[in-house]
């Protein structure tokens, strides 16, 4: 597995651990709520897996420091 597999998860994924759409994860990021996307090319955008489950235990959405 890749560093960008193994570690990161996928806008499907991360939408799918917080139980809400794409779109609304999109919506977070611009709002800069919720775990950070990380580009990993032109159109690759992951999100850290431990940022989403620090994110997923506190049990809340907090803005992020971007």
């Amino acid at each position: 597995m890749s560093t960008v597999t193994a570690h990161f998860l996928s806008k499907a994924q991360t939408a799918a651990l917080f139980k809400v759409s794409v779109r609304t994860l999109e919506r977070w990021a611009q709002a800069g709520i919720g775990p950070t996307p990380l580009k990993h090319g032109p159109r690759l955008v992951r999100y850290d897996n431990d940022e989403v489950l620090d994110y997923l235990r506190n049990g809340e959405l907090r803005e992020s420091a971007s």
